[in-house]
């Protein structure tokens, strides 16, 4: 019986799996800027439907009867002149970014095994932490932090992150570049600020978002966030 409903389910609409529009948004830390950006420009007062209806997490919707009025407030984004800071941290040899934030907030982007350490950045530069447990309380501390190091590899599993001003390094399990299996030279990695337009910069979420309406909007269906 559940392979004859997944045949059917996927042959009884014009539309295979019954999904007119099917989009990559995110990862949760993109939609959380997404989310922030969207409150920093006028929130709940501007942009109601978004500020009410964007996921936190996996699962919910946004009903059909408030598509017209998403795609409208994500039209008006598209058209924001405003800019807003940047952090970023850029591997220097081919101009990368690895990894990009507001100013005004931070952002954790690698939790290596069992989440013993974390790397994340902010408006002092890139940072990583140390994760204990200490009388059954969760503690973070800071053990390197840098706007300008080295990536040096220690062996397959070992990375020696090198501050080049003082040449205090600290060594943890996870590289940051490259992707390849192995990396066995030196990587140097700069953190910068950058000011640039909110709509050049969230383009990547609010195209597929302005697709997703537009096709709740055809089918009178809600866009279900999966």
């Amino acid at each position: 019986m559940h392979a004859d409903f997944d045949e059917w389910k996927r042959t009884a609409c014009e539309h295979e799996e019954m999904e007119l529009a099917d989009e990559y948004l995110s990862n949760i830390s993109g939609m959380g800027a997404f989310r922030h950006i969207v409150r920093e420009l006028g929130g709940q007062d501007k942009f109601p439907v978004l500020t009410e209806y964007l996921p936190t997490a996996n699962g919910g919707v946004l009903p059909n009867e408030f598509a017209q009025q998403a795609l409208d407030e994500l039209l008006r984004l598209e058209k924001v002149q405003s800019t807003e800071e940047k952090i970023v941290l850029i591997e220097k040899s081919t101009g990368s970014l690895k990894a990009s934030v507001s100013s005004d907030t931070y952002w954790f982007f690698v939790f290596t095994a069992y989440n013993k350490n974390t790397y994340g950045i902010d408006k002092e530069g890139f940072f990583i932490l140390k994760n204990v447990k200490e009388k059954n309380e969760e503690l973070s501390y800071i053990m390197f932090r840098s706007n300008n190091f080295i990536q040096q590899t220690v062996s397959k599993d070992l990375y020696k992150f090198i501050d080049i001003p003082s040449g205090e390094s600290y060594e943890c399990t996870v590289k940051l570049h490259p992707h390849e299996e192995e990396a066995t030279d030196d990587y140097e990695f700069g953190v910068q600020t950058e000011r640039v337009r909110v709509a050049n910069e969230y383009e990547y979420m609010i195209k597929p978002l302005i697709r997703l309406a537009k096709a709740s909007i055809l089918s009178g269906n809600p866009i279900h966030w999966t």
